[in-house]
């Protein structure tokens, strides 16, 4: 239940940070980055499961790759522009290091 739990709360971080992060420049950015931290941690500090930690980057990467792609109508959530690039990369890189570094709680 708890590998479940990780992942669709990757998958609520990611949500969040999609809608968000081009809103209220560059506030929404760094909310958007801040939940990102704040939620591996909690997955790390709660669960002390790697593949928790894991399934929830799985779950934030799956949620802001479908965002950054073209939808049906044409829709693209994620730009690629200054706030755009900075969530997808920024974000990516934090929560790597933050996962990589649960190796040590356990």
């Amino acid at each position: 239940m708890k590998n479940i739990i990780s992942a669709l709360f990757g998958a609520g971080v990611g949500v969040s940070g999609v809608f968000l992060h081009n809103s209220y420049r560059p506030i929404g950015l760094a909310v958007s980055l801040i939940a990102i931290v704040t939620g591996a941690y909690l997955v790390r500090e709660m669960y002390r499961s790697i593949l928790c930690s894991w399934l929830f980057l799985i779950g934030w990467s799956l949620i802001v790759i479908r965002g950054s792609t073209v939808g049906n109508g044409g829709e693209l959530l994620v730009e690629a522009n200054l706030y755009g690039n900075t969530f997808v990369l920024g974000g990516a890189a934090l929560i790597v290091m933050l996962t990589l570094r649960a190796r040590k709680v356990s």
